[in-house]
């Protein structure tokens, strides 16, 4: 394979004024490029060097051995790792004047290893390849070490445990110096990387998958190097169908670490989301060959990616690692968001019953952003749960968009729960802005009138009224915080959002309320100047009555008798009847049906009317009689652009360490005319 790379640009990073030498170093170091190669790619070059790097590692001492020319070169060189940069190649990435990592690269640091397997000698020639390591060991952790500012102790630790890095972690440990995420990503070179110790699943998937071996003999002067890295064992083939993809298994000597082993792979293969990809049928095979519960619970994470994505089978590794993930769907057409979002929604609502998203009913919040990260490109098996969560609400992942539709349902449905009594006696109309809405008014009344023998027409006229309301913006603004999501907390969504949503309701429920007892009970001026409730405007009880079948008759023939702009009868129809909580048994009351012996007994409203009791009302005697809405128009209310109740907005916290929401609800409300209206003052 062609592993090295030599091109020239127009055009050199950092805005130089001159030409740069552009360095592709791909494939297992000392095997598909070696420091020979690269010393005659320098030997003739001169000026800025970008080397682009991709490469699970090799042979050390050629690590070592490129670092020291890439060192030597006067130019300023930048160093880009894609795909990853491992074992060796970490050291020839050390050599960076400026050291960038694409998103989704992976680093590693880790101490030389020999491959000794084949190897015979004595006990005084096997110290003295120790004694090599060590060395060697200490040189490289001084390359690390001086690259990054860390105590030289430090760093022989971070290469003791073998160390794995994203690339935010490797700029804040100080080996690299930024995250770049424009340009094409690509997937981690060949390399066999089951020859580490704690090798990323994914990494150990596509060895598996795409048969990679190391062969650390595919040049003779390879043969001669004492110094590699750990050689894997040959491929099994075929592996255990129910051990396909995983790789990770237990330690089974110890009986009780085996026994809750197994209860949790058990548990785990019983959950919903774990049997729509049939684990329940590889789960005698995970417990015979020791898979642990983390890897099967990555394989099914990996599995549901892969289920509902655009094609049924596995990703491919250009799209696993993001190469086209920008722009791209993962819902493939199948809203598969929604999906996750009704599974969510039944654990904060208890009552709901999820109709497309059962087999996400028991998916933690980790789990979800696990599978929109997957879906949309990213690698996860190395990263921590914290880690996983933080990707998926700070990249495009869908996952920030499933909790605001989480939260949207939550908010709903206490909204329409909490809906205001007054609200059903008013119209709602449309308000395309926050002007002033005004009503409309007829003149000359809108009975049509006789044509004469001379054909001629008599003129009405339709006019626009006084003022009435304007739509008027109401809003607040909170945050989930990123340790609620990791723990699972889903308190935000079965409290906050139901008390917000009954917050939006009570403010619309409370203007409703205000209008009737404005001016002393007596409601808001009209465009005559007059309140309401007027004596001139025939709605309103003469003095205090109490509520009775009597006064209900009173009440009703007012309403009858109103009349027109040009005096005309209109024979408004009383619909509602509102009280107080203080007069709703003497209500359902006057309201019963009762069979009555005589007609004189019989009640005339039983049936007739609908009973609205309003608790926000503050008077303990009044009450009201009202038509349907629009029979005649009296009370009005508008949504902006007809977007009605409570509507929430995500966006990435800033103050807030997660994600920030904002609940906005444009309303307004208002009387446009007396006639539909009668009230009984306070007794």
């Amino acid at each position: 394979m062609t592993s090295l790379a030599l091109g020239r640009t127009e055009r050199p990073p950092m805005h130089l004024d001159h030409d740069y030498l552009e360095l592709r170093l791909s494939g297992v170091v000392g095997i598909d490029f070696d420091a020979a190669s690269v010393s005659d790619a320098l030997q003739f070059s001169v000026g800025p060097l970008r080397l682009w790097l991709n490469s699970g590692g090799g042979i050390a001492s050629e690590g070592s051995a490129i670092h020291a020319l890439l060192s030597s070169y006067e130019g300023h060189k930048t160093v880009v790792v894609q795909g990853i940069a491992a074992s060796a190649a970490s050291v020839i990435m050390m050599a960076g004047d400026r050291i960038e990592m694409s998103a989704g690269s992976v680093l590693m640091i880790h101490d030389p290893s020999q491959d000794i397997t084949n190897y015979r000698g004595t006990s005084q020639e096997h110290r003295r390849v120790a004694e090599n390591l060590d060395t060697m060991s200490k040189a490289i952790a001084q390359i690390y070490s001086k690259r990054s500012g860390r105590p030289l102790s430090e760093v022989l630790q971070i290469m003791a445990t073998e160390s794995w890095f994203t690339p935010d972690e490797a700029v804040s440990a100080g080996f690299a110096d930024a995250v770049i995420t424009e340009g094409a990503q690509l997937p981690p070179a060949e390399f066999d990387y089951r020859a580490y110790a704690h090798s990323p699943l994914n990494l150990i998937q596509m060895s598996v998958r795409n048969r990679w071996v190391n062969n650390f003999c595919k040049k003779a002067i390879m043969a001669k190097q004492l110094i590699v890295e750990t050689e894997a064992p040959a491929i099994k083939d075929p592996l255990p169908p129910s051990l396909m993809p995983i790789m990770s298994t237990a330690d089974r000597t110890d009986p009780h670490k085996e026994l809750k082993r197994i209860r949790a792979l058990t548990n785990l293969a019983a959950q919903p989301l774990a049997q729509s990809v049939d684990a329940l049928s590889r789960l005698d095979g995970w417990i015979t060959e020791g898979v642990t519960p983390e890897a099967a619970s990555s394989f099914i994470m990996e599995e549901l990616a892969g289920l509902h994505g655009q094609n049924c089978g596995r990703l491919t590794d250009e799209v696993y690692y993001g190469k086209h993930s920008v722009g791209m769907s993962w819902d493939g057409g199948e809203g598969l968001s929604s999906k996750i979002a009704d599974g969510i929604y039944s654990r904060v609502n208890r009552e709901h019953k999820p109709t497309m998203g059962r087999e996400f009913a028991g998916a933690s919040l980790s789990e979800i952003a696990d599978i929109c990260l997957r879906k949309n490109g990213k690698s996860t098996s190395m990263a921590s749960v914290a880690s996983r969560v933080e990707m998926a609400l700070h990249t495009t992942s869908d996952f920030p968009n499933i909790l605001r539709d989480v939260g949207n349902m939550s908010l709903s449905n206490a909204y329409e729960a909490a809906q205001s009594a007054i609200k059903q006696t008013s119209r709602e109309i449309a308000a395309s802005n926050f002007r002033t809405l005004h009503s409309v008014k007829v003149s000359a009344g809108p009975d049509l009138e006789e044509v004469d023998e001379h054909g001629e027409f008599k003129s009405g006229t339709v006019e626009e009224g006084a003022a009435t309301f304007a739509v008027k913006t109401y809003g607040k603004i909170f945050g989930i915080t990123r340790q609620a999501i990791v723990n699972d907390d889903l308190d935000v969504f079965s409290n906050m959002f139901p008390i917000l949503g009954q917050g939006a309701a009570n403010t619309e429920a409370k203007l409703f309320a205000g209008l009737l007892e404005e001016n002393g009970g007596a409601g808001p001026k009209m465009f005559d100047g007059k309140t309401l409730f007027h004596v001139d405007h025939g709605n309103i009880g003469q003095g205090a009555t109490s509520l009775s079948v009597a006064s209900l008759g009173v009440a009703r023939v007012a309403m009858r008798r109103q009349t027109g702009i040009a005096g005309e009868a209109i024979n408004v129809v009383p619909t509602f009847l509102v009280v107080p909580p203080e007069l709703e048994t003497l209500a359902e009351q006057v309201l019963t049906e009762i069979a009555a012996s005589e007609v004189a007994h019989a009640n005339p409203f039983a049936g007739k009317l609908k009973l609205l009791v309003e608790p926000r009302l503050t008077s303990q005697t009044s009450w009201y009689l009202s038509a349907a809405p629009g029979a005649p128009d009296g009370l009005q209310h508008a949504y902006l652009d007809g977007v009605s109740g409570p509507q929430l907005f995500t966006r990435e916290g800033f103050e807030v360490d997660g994600i920030e929401y904002k609940i906005r609800m444009d309303f307004g409300a208002g009387f446009t005319d007396h006639r539909g209206w009668f009230m009984s003052p306070s007794a």
